[in-house]
């Protein structure tokens, strides 16, 4: 008989958090806060350090046990997963991996984040054309992206949750259509990965920052779906990627995601991030996305009723944790706000707010009771 265990209720104690009693944190998306556990995490992670070689190598068990953590939350198997500086460097490590060609084409959202369009975008030199994808107003239509696709298409790049404007994508669906194209999916997952399911077994590559909804530090994750795309090779190497060869040149690249790791991993960071997930692992995935998605839906309409220009879907399933509106001043507003004790996110001509797993409704309310008046 399987032993189920129950999962602890949302909201999260505020009390959890670093710095959280009291305030209204709104900017998961930007930063969060970190945990209280993490002071044990560091402890743990200096006592090692100080213990010569064999602290060492704990360092680096760490390491390999939060690669099943984050496997775990993904999907995917452990061996996919490679430990990299932030999600820029693992979209770059990607990208030139790929052997390019002149007429090749790459299919990117122009409301997509920076770094996979300008990762994208550095490539017209080498003759291939970055076809943006441009906006229906503030959504992207899966079908544009789609129609923007032919036989040259060699990589497609998306944020399964758009940083700007909040819109959530359905990652299935558009594995599904890219079936068989031969284009090579990637999806950035830093503002869905820690609030709703992520599934990389739908894509190619999955990328994602750990310091936002995982609420890590600043570290990088990278997935390599070794089943679906199993020619990955880095444009690289380093001591930590490869084994040794015949010659002092020659090396072997390690079978799995640890090839993209040229050297020292983010210890600190991974034993942060390991109590970030059983925290996070504590409440579920699927309760915190359905908590977050609720919250999100009702700033939406508390925004919508001020006559404000909504940037992100009201309908569940194409929003996450984040909502926008548009805002031609939003760092004053972040200001105003920040003034007393709440905490959003102001910029690219747009406010943010973000519910994650320890906003309340109460949370919600306070926000839009006073943003009339930070609006003024």
């Amino acid at each position: 008989m399987s032993i189920q265990r129950s999962l602890r209720l949302l909201p999260a104690p505020k009390d959890d958090f670093i710095g959280l009693t009291g305030k209204v944190h709104l900017s998961t998306g930007g930063e969060p806060p970190l945990l209280k556990v993490h002071r044990q995490a560091f402890e743990r992670f200096a006592a090692d350090k100080a213990s010569g070689y064999d602290g060492y190598w704990r360092h680096w068990e760490e390491d390999d046990a939060l690669r099943g953590d984050l496997a775990r939350l993904m999907q995917a198997e452990p061996g996919d997963i490679g430990m990299v500086g932030n999600a820029s460097e693992a979209i770059m490590r990607i990208v030139a991996s790929i052997d390019w060609r002149p007429g090749d084409n790459v299919v990117v959202p122009e409301l997509d984040y920076a770094s996979g369009r300008f990762a994208l975008g550095g490539l017209k030199a080498r003759g291939v054309e970055v076809r943006l994808v441009p906006g229906r107003g503030w959504w992207i239509a899966r079908e544009d992206i789609v129609a923007a696709c032919d036989n040259r298409t060699r990589l497609v790049y998306l944020s399964q949750v758009n940083a700007l404007t909040g819109q959530h994508h359905d990652i299935a669906a558009l594995s599904r259509a890219l079936e068989g194209s031969g284009a090579a999916l990637m999806v950035d997952a830093s503002h869905a990965l820690g609030v709703v399911p992520v599934d990389a077994r739908l894509c190619d590559f999955v990328v994602s920052c750990c310091y936002k909804f995982l609420l890590g530090i600043h570290d990088g994750v990278l997935v390599w779906n070794r089943r679906r795309r199993p020619d990955f090779i880095p444009s690289g190497a380093g001591w930590a990627s490869a084994t040794a060869g015949a010659s002092p040149a020659d090396y072997h690249l390690k079978p799995d995601a640890r090839r993209v790791e040229f050297g020292n991993a983010g210890h600190l960071g991974a034993y942060l991030l390991r109590d970030s997930l059983a925290y996070l692992e504590s409440f579920g995935i699927d309760a915190i996305a359905a908590h977050t998605r609720a919250l999100a839906g009702r700033f939406i309409a508390g925004m919508g009723a001020l006559g404000l220009e909504v940037m992100t879907p009201a309908a569940p399933e194409n929003h996450a944790g984040n909502a926008a509106f548009v805002c031609t001043d939003p760092q004053g507003l972040t200001r105003k706000a920040a003034a007393e004790d709440i905490f959003v996110w102001g910029d690219n001509g747009r406010l943010r707010v973000t519910a994650h797993l320890f906003a309340t409704e109460e949370d919600v309310e306070t926000f839009l009771d006073r943003l009339p008046r930070y609006l003024a």
